[in-house]
């Protein structure tokens, strides 16, 4: 890879970040998914495809949700067992989506799949300590 595709590569990278963050924000403060803001600017302006877009809103609202889950089932053992399963099927989901885009050889989201399995996996960890 030349240093200039390098370099828009990483341009873009950063512009998905900041677009998903303040997405994310936005949903936070309304009190809503951040998919809802995520997707129509990732396929206008990122033009990405719209399954791709899909896929990074249910991302998204997995990490979302782990988040907030937690502090709302302390002390509640039927209500915890719920939100785990509950939580149980996106994470599955999230395997099987990095496990499809290690297949297709799509290292970008397999990197960022990784990366939110790792984040839900250390929230869990922490969260049970």
């Amino acid at each position: 890879m030349s240093g200039a595709a390098a370099a828009l590569d990483l341009h873009y990278t950063l512009w998905l970040f900041a677009v998903s963050l303040g997405a994310s924000a936005l949903g936070g403060m309304l009190g809503m998914a951040s998919g809802i803001f995520i997707v129509p600017v990732l396929t206008m302006f990122g033009h990405l495809d719209i399954h791709v877009a899909i896929g990074a809103s249910i991302v998204s609202v997995i990490a979302c949700s782990h988040g907030g889950a937690h502090p709302a089932a302390a002390g509640m053992s039927i209500v915890t067992m719920g939100i785990a399963l509950f939580i149980l099927l996106p994470i599955m989901r999230l395997i099987l989506m990095l496990g499809v885009f290690l297949h297709q050889r799509d290292y970008r989201f397999s990197a960022i799949a990784a990366l939110v399995l790792a984040i839900v996996a250390a929230g869990l960890l922490v969260g049970a300590a």
